[in-house]
């Protein structure tokens, strides 16, 4: 999963999103294989006048019951711009 947070969220405020998604995986019995921080990039075009973005990567095992979870935990976040949920 590729999260692109906005480039002016704070690092608590990343940390705290991802906290959730992790926690969301850890308690359904999986745990997450991967966590690479890619940083600031520029976007391919912008999303909400914004030309830069924080990209996460995150790739973990999760029950496709929980995906939705997930994927609405993201869409609620302020500082979730885009995000690619991919399964295997």
């Amino acid at each position: 999963m590729i999260v692109v947070f906005s480039p002016q969220a704070s690092e608590e405020r990343v940390g705290s999103v991802l906290g959730r998604v992790e926690k969301i995986v850890t308690e359904s019995g999986n745990s997450i294989t991967k966590r690479e921080q890619w940083g600031i990039r520029r976007l391919a075009y912008p999303i909400k006048r914004l030309r830069e973005g924080n990209y996460q990567l995150l790739q973990f095992k999760l029950d496709t019951l929980q995906v939705s979870h997930v994927d609405t935990t993201l869409r609620v976040s302020e500082d979730v711009l885009r995000h690619l949920l991919v399964t295997v």
